[in-house]
């Protein structure tokens, strides 16, 4: 991890604190991570990406370093927390980047929200919907990413909270990433999804895979980057329909072989960078601020 790296936090309207790393100088590109994740496996875009941007990554609640409250742990709120830290750091105008369920929450922030004050997006392998009605034709089930069924959702979040929810928690990350990933990169992998209390992740994993943002997708009219790998559970159909909705929308495919995982900001970070490096500063409207 880059030395200028700095922990910071802040305190939100329920009175929950909540910690995010930062570093470097210039746009800010704010970074939040999927579920039971946290930011700090986004160490290779905090270094790679510091030299010409403020990069910030958020622990959300109940994640990594921030509280872990007994509430709150819903899309919504999750949402909410991101609006007091954006209000928080007054910055003008910044990139969002999500990963996996971190997309779920910028979603949300820019449905209650707005995005007036958003320049571009980044979204990491998320479909728009996850749990698929069983009435759906297979073309709609994978347009919408549609890969749990509600029995199996539910078999899962039982698993998650009872006395191998440790084991559930190895078995479906190892299940999103290549053979090739380290045994060290596996065990921080699942180190810090752990830290999320099993009962909160629950709570959190049934309220990401049961909402439907089909509705809300058409109308992000924001520069949008779109990146997904062939080695995650999800179908690319999903990310070809969300390409299609989003208007100007880029899609960029990673192959399995060069780390194309759902965690290919850890698998695949140098080409990951040059590619959000290469895609921020592309016709940008944000401009660094002058050194002091």
């Amino acid at each position: 991890m880059c030395k200028q790296l700095k922990l910071r936090d802040f305190t939100t309207s329920d009175g929950v604190t909540l910690r995010y790393l930062e570093v470097g100088r210039g746009p800010i590109l704010l970074m939040l991570h999927g579920w039971s994740q946290g930011a700090v496996l986004f160490k290779y875009q905090l270094s790679g990406l510091s030299g010409h941007f403020r990069v910030i990554a958020l622990d959300m609640r109940g994640h990594g370093q921030s509280d872990k409250p007994s509430h709150g742990h819903r899309l919504s709120r999750l949402a909410k927390d991101l609006q007091e830290l954006v209000t928080n750091l007054q910055p003008g105008r910044i990139h969002l980047l999500g990963h996996s369920a971190g997309c779920s929450v910028i979603w949300s922030y820019l449905e209650m929200f707005g995005g007036r004050n958003v320049d571009k997006l980044i979204f990491i392998d998320e479909p728009a919907c996850l749990l698929a009605d069983p009435s759906w034709p297979e073309t709609e089930r994978l347009a919408a990413g549609g890969i749990f069924t509600p029995d199996a959702l539910y078999r899962f979040v039982d698993n998650l909270v009872g006395p191998k929810g440790t084991d559930a928690t190895r078995e479906i990350l190892l299940s999103m990433v290549t053979p090739a990933m380290s045994a060290p990169q596996r065990e921080e992998l699942v180190a810090v999804n752990l830290q999320c209390p099993r009962l909160w992740a629950a709570k959190l994993f049934v309220d990401n895979v049961t909402q439907d943002w089909r509705d809300f997708i058409p109308t992000i009219k924001k520069p949008t980057l779109l990146v997904f790998g062939r080695a995650s559970p999800h179908p690319l159909e999903c990310q070809q329909w969300i390409h299609r909705q989003i208007n100007g929308s880029r899609l960029e495919v990673f192959e399995a072989e060069e780390g194309g995982s759902h965690f290919l900001f850890l698998e695949a970070p140098a080409k990951l960078n040059t590619l959000i490096d290469e895609f921020l500063n592309e016709f940008s409207t944000t401009k660094a601020p002058p050194l002091a």
